[in-house]
């Protein structure tokens, strides 16, 4: 049986990739594809997250060891694009920074539903 907030936290990320695919589809009718490019990054962050998300909840009945576990690879993720971010900039890559900075825009987003949903304080 999940849990109130599971379900919620689930269904936030299945709202936020359809409104995100939405917008994909916007910005090709409107012939922005590389805009639409960088909100395909947007959508797969949200669909990993749900992804491990629903693998801890095999890996444990414990819904505070689950939330410790989301919390730890939203943490890892955050630290590796961050020390990517970083590297582009010193290399000047433009196209990296901006994957990059998409990247970490989504996991802002997504940490800041995790720590209100659990009330979760970093």
């Amino acid at each position: 049986m999940k849990s109130e907030k599971t379900t919620a936290f689930i269904s936030y990320l299945d709202q936020r990739t359809a409104s995100v695919q939405e917008d994909i589809r916007r910005l090709i009718a409107d012939n922005r594809r590389d805009e639409a490019d960088f909100e395909k990054i947007r959508a797969n962050i949200f669909q990993i997250v749900k992804t491990i998300f629903q693998a801890s909840e095999r890996m444990s009945q414990e819904e505070s060891e689950r939330v410790r576990f989301l919390s730890s690879r939203l943490a890892l993720f955050q630290e590796t694009w961050e020390a990517s971010l970083m590297k582009a900039k010193e290399h000047g890559e433009d196209l990296k920074i901006v994957k990059e900075q998409t990247r970490l825009e989504a996991l802002a987003e997504i940490q800041d539903q995790f720590r209100r949903t659990w009330e979760v304080t970093a």
